[in-house]
């Protein structure tokens, strides 16, 4: 099928969809309870206490085809129409706001897949949703341009045949090679018309369709990009909690009227905003997090402080430089520096600093802030990132031996510089700037299509289970990859245990089903880990039987560690599952029941759990907080707790 270029399509939309007002952003909810009104709709079967999202248009009290809490929803009927009054049919069911579905234009036939989002911000622009449409638009824009001219190919190859002959032929099938070569398919395309015309791909992983111009091909598919998150140079530092940073907002903190869980769980990066006292005025404000931990400001403070500025500027606009020693020792114009004013003029003079620079610059600006030549130089050498440091998975590809005196500790991260690099998996060989290294399809090896940040550079432990059955390998994934396909692993402990479970999962620590120890959270196991390695031979989920045991005849501890024949018993007490009364009443006689048996017993309360009517010298209550686990601190307060008690028998 040719690309041929049509008449525009039509941006009107259809005016029963043009209105979505009278809802809130994330569209319509509808209590049960009035049953009445949504009866007379026929579109429910209402079961009393439940919600459904409806649609977001006007009128149309059908059940929304997606859920959201911020945005306007709409039912199939509705996307389909705002799908055609875009100017395409859609060919497929609806799959989700973020999924792709393939359309059909009824101008130039061109068939390729599209994002409800993506239709909806052309429709809201004006702008033609088809790319076909749009690029052909473009191309004959751009061929009729006066600087526009033949490919050297196509006039090399006019010599062979005609220009018929030469479109078709030869272009096509450069073209055709050239998509196939980034894993496209090449399904239709305008080079008969035109070199920089539309193709119509079609990727060879994912099988969507696209429509692009052939320059824009060598990005790649989108399902193959392998973006970054953050800059590497811009010294992400992850979660990191406000308590345990060095942020000088610290000082600031009011405890009086924050509470403590809100002291131990915030981020330095948290947009909440909490109470802070100025150290220097005592004015108790409030303000974010994240603002605060950045750069901690007092509103009355930086008012006088902009006031003094004020009065500082006001006394400088009459000043002239000849009356400040620092200005006048520096002074390299032909203009007197008596005739000069420090602010004020816009006058650019001539200064002359230590270093042998000759800047123009504001009298004002020299004074603050120095010569600008030397507060650059330091820049450069202070702010340089070397490509060792920030991205150490690519300097670990740098061939050792084909890039001179040039070494991962000598070349920026981002650098232009085109050297050698050596992939260990195959030893494929190839040249390409540190820049490129890092864009795009970032690949790790260009020969075997491994990729940059995967499984198995991040966490070669998991990537061990990975199983050879499954279509790509460790190196081909992302750990929190979203993949079309179940993975299999192979249990590293044992071998005969094999299971599927998503890439997420796993890397959020869920271990093998067969192997794991039923009944434990995550965080229980991390505070079991912690006693094993600071209190001893620790223990989980031992059953005790004791004849004082009053409520049962067993009780199972979460964690049990044996301290010179005095038995610890340290129970995890989460949120969730012990806030209900009756949970508080078990852990009550749980509790009465382990020191009746003469254990020492830790309760580690989680949030917001009330404190258990327990008295007893040998019993411990400590506020652990789901949000920020800290088990090791936890485990250390816990040794020092068991010390005391030992000290105080003796």
């Amino acid at each position: 099928m040719n690309v041929v270029l049509g008449s525009k399509i039509p941006t009107t939309r259809d005016q029963d969809l043009q209105s979505v007002g009278g809802r809130s952003a994330g569209g319509a909810y509808f209590e049960f309870g009035a049953m009445q009104h949504l009866h007379q709709f026929g579109v429910f079967h209402l079961m009393t206490g439940a919600k459904t999202q409806l649609c977001s248009t006007n009128e149309c009290m059908n059940p929304a085809a997606f859920n959201t809490k911020t945005r306007p929803t709409w039912c199939g009927d509705c996307i389909d129409g705002f799908t055609r009054a875009g100017g395409l049919e859609p060919l497929e069911p609806f799959a989700g706001v973020r999924a792709w579905r393939l359309t059909e234009c009824p101008v130039c036939g061109v068939r390729a897949h599209y994002r409800f989002e993506y239709i909806q911000d052309k429709n809201a622009a004006g702008e033609k949703v088809c790319r076909g449409c749009h690029w052909m638009s473009w191309a004959g824009l751009h061929r009729t341009a006066p600087w526009q001219e033949f490919d050297r190919a196509t006039l090399e190859s006019l010599r062979r045949g005609s220009l018929e002959q030469v479109a078709w032929a030869d272009r096509l099938e450069r073209f055709a090679a050239y998509v196939e070569e980034h894993g496209f398919d090449l399904v239709a395309s305008n080079a008969a018309a035109n070199s920089d015309g539309p193709v119509v791909t079609r990727c060879r992983a994912c099988q969507k369709r696209s429509v692009d111009r052939i320059s824009d091909v060598g990005f790649g598919c989108t399902c193959s990009r392998n973006t970054r998150s953050t800059n590497p140079a811009g010294g992400t530092r992850g979660r990191v909690l406000l308590i345990e940073s060095d942020s000088p907002g610290l000082r600031w903190w009011d405890s009086e009227r924050n509470d403590e869980a809100t002291l131990r769980t915030v981020t330095v990066a948290a947009v909440r905003k909490c109470h802070w006292k100025c150290p220097e005025c005592g004015l108790r404000f409030q303000a974010k997090v994240n603002d605060m931990a950045a750069g901690p400001t007092c509103p009355d403070c930086a008012a006088r402080s902009r006031e003094d500025w004020k009065r500082d500027y006001e006394r400088w606009q009459i000043t002239p430089v000849a009356d400040v020693p620092e200005l006048a020792a520096a002074w390299a114009d032909e203009a007197a520096p008596s005739s000069v004013m420090v602010a004020g003029d816009g006058a650019a003079p001539r200064f002359r600093c230590s270093q042998g620079h000759y800047p123009r610059i504001s009298p004002l600006t020299f004074l603050e802030g120095g010569c600008p030549h030397c507060r650059a130089a330091h820049t450069v050498v202070s702010g340089k990132r070397w490509l060792a440091d920030t991205l150490p998975e690519i300097a670990s590809q740098w061939h050792p031996e084909r890039n001179g005196k040039l070494t991962p500790e000598n070349v920026v991260w981002d650098s232009k510089r085109v050297v050698w690099w050596r992939a260990v998996c195959c030893g494929h060989e190839w040249q390409e700037s540190v820049r490129d290294r890092d864009k795009y399809k970032r690949l790790r090896c260009p020969n075997c299509k491994t990729i940059l940040g995967s499984l198995a550079w991040h966490d070669p432990g998991l990537a061990a289970e990975w199983a050879p059955q499954n279509p790509v390998t460790a190196w081909q994934v992302r750990p929190t990859a979203a993949t079309s396909f179940a993975p299999l692993w192979i249990c590293a402990t044992d071998p005969a245990h094999v299971w599927r479970a998503p890439l997420s999962s796993r890397s959020s620590g869920a271990e093998c089903p067969d192997c794991r120890e039923h009944g434990k959270s995550r965080v229980e196991l991390e505070h079991h880990a912690a006693a094993l390695a600071l209190l001893g031979t620790a223990r989980s989920g031992v059953t005790l039987r004791d004849k004082a045991f009053t409520s049962r005849k067993t009780w199972t501890a979460d964690i049990s560690v044996d301290i010179d024949g005095q038995l610890l018993v340290i129970e995890y007490d989460g949120a969730y599952w012990h806030a209900a009364p009756a949970k508080v009443l078990v852990d009550e006689r749980k509790s009465q029941d382990l020191l009746a048996a003469g254990y020492l017993v830790v309760r580690l309360r989680e949030d917001s759990l009330p404190p258990l009517a327990v008295a007893d010298p040998r019993y411990l209550e400590i506020r652990v907080y789901s949000a920020a686990p800290r088990p090791h601190v936890v485990m250390e307060g816990i040794r020092e707790w068991v010390r005391g008690l030992v000290s105080s028998a003796r």
